[in-house]
């Protein structure tokens, strides 16, 4: 019987549960990942993160942008760069962002996916 390879299939799931690539403005690029590649406590954040909108809580617009900002943060494989990039952002921009990593990553769709 051949072993698995964690390496093949981390290699397989990260395929398989897109990520959104975001170019930032200074030349820099981070990755909006997958909620299904998240590690447990990033998991356990960005649930709470996205059940806040949900709830009602986002009609108070001021405390959109920080929820926004912090949901991307937790996906994001490198929050320093997505930090420095978010400082002047309006509410339209988060709103964009937000939107295309829901579509880029929603289960069971791969990027390259024909569907």
């Amino acid at each position: 019987m051949t072993a698995l390879s964690c390496a093949e299939l981390m290699t397989e799931a990260e395929a398989e549960y897109a990520s959104l690539p975001l170019d930032t403005r200074k030349g820099g690029a981070v990755q909006l990942r997958n909620l299904l590649l998240l590690p447990p406590e990033g998991l356990k954040t960005a649930r709470v993160l996205l059940d806040a909108f949900g709830d009602g809580a986002t009609q108070d617009l001021e405390k959109l942008v920080p929820q926004l900002r912090d949901l991307l943060l937790v996906v994001s494989d490198n929050p320093k760069a997505l930090t420095a990039e978010m400082t002047d952002w309006p509410l339209g921009m988060y709103l964009r962002v937000v939107g295309a990593w829901q579509e880029a990553t929603q289960a069971g769709e791969a990027r390259d996916s024909d569907s």
